[in-house]
């Protein structure tokens, strides 16, 4: 005989022979509800019937008209002139601004915007750079052709020209540090 897994389930309770089921039980509504909101409304009908017209009529109360006094005007006085130092300082003064010197870190760079199979492709890529006014070189290594402008000896002026190249629709530029 095979066993039965129960878990999970909860038994059903047998039926016993004979037993018949009960009818449901009928509702009863609820009759003295009903009354007290009959009576509650009748009450209020009846209220509402017997205060109308005992409210007393106001008198409109005359309005009494304001005479406007004359304003007399007094004149402005006349207007100060006014005086201004500044101007004359300004044009007297000068600003001096000490910039220190950049830096030279030794670090240079360089933008690789394209690594292509054929050199066909690579001389295009030039040819799409030097329309925006800058100059290209291919360098050819093993297999590749690589496009690449610079060096650059500040990673600023890089990102100025990738910017320019980006608006003509290269996107393929990356800017890396150049180890001569």
């Amino acid at each position: 005989m095979a066993r039965k897994d129960y878990a999970g389930h909860a038994p059903k309770p047998r039926k016993q022979r004979g037993a018949k089921k009960a009818p449901p039980a009928k509702k009863k509504r609820p009759v003295l509800a009903i009354l007290l909101f009959l009576l509650l409304a009748i009450g209020l009908g009846y209220f509402l019937a017997q205060i109308s017209g005992t409210a007393e009529e106001a008198q409109p109360q005359p309005v009494k008209k304001i005479q406007p006094k004359k304003l007399t005007v007094k004149p402005l006085p006349e207007k100060p002139k006014e005086e201004w130092q500044y101007p004359q300082d300004l044009q007297e003064k000068e600003v001096i601004v000490d910039i220190p010197p950049q830096q030279d870190t030794g670090i240079r760079y360089q933008m690789q915007c394209g690594s292509f199979r054929q050199q066909s492709q690579a001389e295009a890529m030039k040819a799409t750079i030097a329309f925006q006014g800058y100059t290209a070189n291919v360098r050819h290594t093993g297999n590749w052709y690589r496009v690449v402008l610079g060096p650059y000896e500040r990673k600023r002026t890089a990102e100025k020209e990738r910017h320019q190249i980006k608006r003509a629709g290269v996107t393929t530029c990356e800017i890396w540090q150049w180890k001569p």
